[in-house]
């Protein structure tokens, strides 16, 4: 939540959709956690400061109509400012008003604070007001169905294994630079969680990013840079939205697509076992076609441009190699997930089936050591998320397991393997956001 930039007509829009809602008032069982005081930039682009932090509903009511006001107090106890908030995700964007805060949820908020005295800020006060009314078991969490564990409740946008009882993952925006969101560290065997900083957040120097030109903060932040798990290099975005790869340093750039001024990145996937392989995915919003690439992390394009690949209906899955890509697509009239070929026309029906949305996870391609190679999907199955896997050998689609996902149209979802292949790190944003670790080993066999 470093990066909240409120929009003034999203902020307009909120107060009058409140005004024709119930009045809210001050109520019991709100709890207002981790508040703290950011930096930001208001719609014009001047500084201001935020206070941001989480709502938590620990009554057994639900609340709406939910805004969030701020008293600021200088050391003496004189009151020098106030502010005006509500609940956000965590890129900072509003929830509506009409959005119902259910029994044990805890949901992030940002107020812009505005100064009417001179002093400097010792305190601020959050004093939430909204409207109780009775709960809805429909709009609480899904629960988490045996085989799966819920890490966090919070919205999760990455995950790196470190190994196969360590993992990393990221809360924050998913569209900023890696250095710009939290991290915490996860023991599968302990289940403790510690924050810190990313381990390679201290690369990111001046000079590096002067020699990348990303030393203009904004573009930075937009530019998807990222280290390659286990690898030297990171990849990253240009300011005309050139794909390319460089060194630690920002030594040896190595332009992989250029012409890609049209068409926006939405994510870099790297690849299990080869960290130094990976898929960037592009499209304009929920909804569109998904373009893609993949090279390797040193420099060397595995597939056609993105403007020549085949549109999937979902961001794609790729082999390890980055030689294959999953996809969903129309090809002669059916429907269906394809294995396709990165640098010819080849393609080859997997299933037949409805794709999810391009916010849902893209599948993962396993070939393990011994046995046959397999394919993991997120997706639909009468109405309910649902994990499958595709056996290549056998040609057969089995259902593992549900899935506790409740996606939004602007929300998203992904999936990790570990590096022992024998789960799969599942996480989202949103109001229904966070991370759960699926046990391979105990769902179903997929032969």
């Amino acid at each position: 939540m470093n990066h909240i930039r409120l929009s003034a007509v999203a902020a307009c829009l909120f107060v009058l959709l409140l005004a024709t809602l119930p009045a809210a008032s001050q109520v019991d069982g709100l709890e207002v956690n981790e508040l703290q005081i950011v930096a930001s930039t208001d719609v014009y682009g001047l500084p201001t400061q935020t206070a941001v932090g989480y709502l938590t509903n620990r009554s057994r009511a639900a609340f709406t109509s939910i805004v969030l006001y701020a008293e600021i107090y200088d050391a003496g106890g004189a009151l020098i400012g106030e502010g005006f908030g509500y609940l956000v995700k965590a890129c900072g964007e509003a929830l509506l008003p009409t959005f119902a805060l259910q029994p044990g949820m805890s949901e992030p908020f940002a107020v812009p604070l505005e100064l009417f005295a001179d002093g400097e800020i010792d305190r601020v006060d959050i004093v939430p007001q909204a409207v109780e009314l009775a709960p809805d078991p429909t709009l609480q969490r899904p629960a988490a169905p045996a085989g799966i564990t819920e890490v966090t409740a919070r919205e999760v946008v990455a995950v790196e294994w470190i190994d196969a009882q360590t993992l990393r993952y990221s809360g924050g925006c998913w569209r900023d630079v890696f250095v710009n969101r939290p991290w915490f560290t996860y023991d599968l065997n302990t289940r403790a969680v510690t924050a810190g900083l990313h381990p390679r957040a201290s690369e990111i120097t001046a000079e590096t990013l002067r020699a990348l030109r990303l030393d203009d903060p904004t573009i930075f932040n937009r530019s998807f840079f990222s280290f390659a798990p286990n690898e030297r290099r990171a990849v990253y975005q240009e300011t005309l939205n050139t794909l390319a790869t460089a060194e630690p340093n920002g030594s040896f750039r190595r332009v992989l697509f250029d012409q890609l001024y049209n068409i926006s990145l939405q994510g870099i996937n790297f690849l299990r076992p080869s960290g130094g392989v990976f898929v960037a995915y592009y499209h304009g919003g929920y909804g569109d076609s998904v373009l893609y690439a993949t090279a390797t992390v040193d420099g060397q394009p595995l597939s056609q441009h993105p403007s020549l690949s085949l549109p999937s209906l979902i961001v794609p899955g790729a082999a390890p190699n980055g030689q294959r890509v999953i996809i969903a697509a129309e090809v002669d009239g059916v429907t269906g997930y394809y294995l396709r070929a990165t640098n010819t026309n080849f393609s080859e029906l997997l299933f037949e089936g409805e794709a999810p949305g391009n916010n849902w996870p893209a599948p993962i391609y396993d070939v393990p050591d011994a046995g046959d190679p397999r394919v993991y999907v997120a997706r639909l199955v009468d109405g309910a998320p649902t994990l499958q896997c595709f056996n290549r050998a056998s040609r057969q689609l089995h259902d593992l397991t549900p899935l506790p996902l409740r996606l939004e149209t602007d929300d998203r979802a992904w999936m990790w393997f570990s590096p022992q292949a024998n789960q799969i790190a599942l996480a989202a944003n949103g109001v229904f956001g966070g991370l759960w670790l699926i046990d391979l080993d105990a769902l179903p066999a997929c032969d």
